[in-house]
């Protein structure tokens, strides 16, 4: 018995939806509001470690993922068949490896590495400080890609109405 991938990926989503509700549900109903020790101002909840647990797991999880379907994906395309369907799969999915590192790296070169108060003591650790500024800024940059994209896919019909109208003598 097998399932389609959409399937899979529906169920797989669901369920990490359902997982990500429970921890965080939890996070904030059990000890939430429980004092810190060193400052009764700020709160530590009790399962903190959880939801850093859950974050890793899904990091972790998302770059096997990731790896393993960049090696399946290189194994059955090969060297050859650069073209299918008249289409340049294999340029496209260059473009999109190289232009994500690009992003990567030319975030974390420009991020910010400004010292910021963190529980209120300064956090000065630049490496980290460029990290975390990298990852909000890329993040930032593919979103407003992927809208884009959905946008110019979203008007895919009304270019095509336009273009058979203008073909017409």
């Amino acid at each position: 018995m097998s399932m389609k991938t959409e399937k899979i990926s529906r169920l797989v989503l669901y369920g990490l939806v359902a997982v990500a509700l429970v921890v965080f549900g939890l996070f904030f109903v059990v000890g939430f509001d429980r004092p810190y020790t060193d400052n009764p101002n700020y709160n530590a909840p009790v399962l903190t470690d959880l939801v850093l647990i859950l974050m890793l797991l899904l990091v972790l999880g998302t770059l096997g993922v990731t790896a393993w379907a960049v090696m399946t994906a290189l194994k059955k395309r090969g060297k050859g068949n650069a073209m299918d369907n008249n289409i340049p799969a294999r340029r496209i999915s260059l473009s999109v490896i190289f232009g994500v590192l690009l992003l990567l790296v030319l975030a974390f070169v420009l991020g910010s590495s400004s010292t910021m108060l963190v529980n209120g003591k300064a956090y000065e650790d630049t490496f980290w400080l460029k990290t975390a500024d990298m990852f909000i800024i890329s993040s930032l940059v593919l979103l407003v890609a992927a809208v884009v994209a959905v946008i110019f896919g979203a008007t895919r019909y009304y270019r095509k109405k336009n273009k058979k109208e203008e073909a017409r003598p």
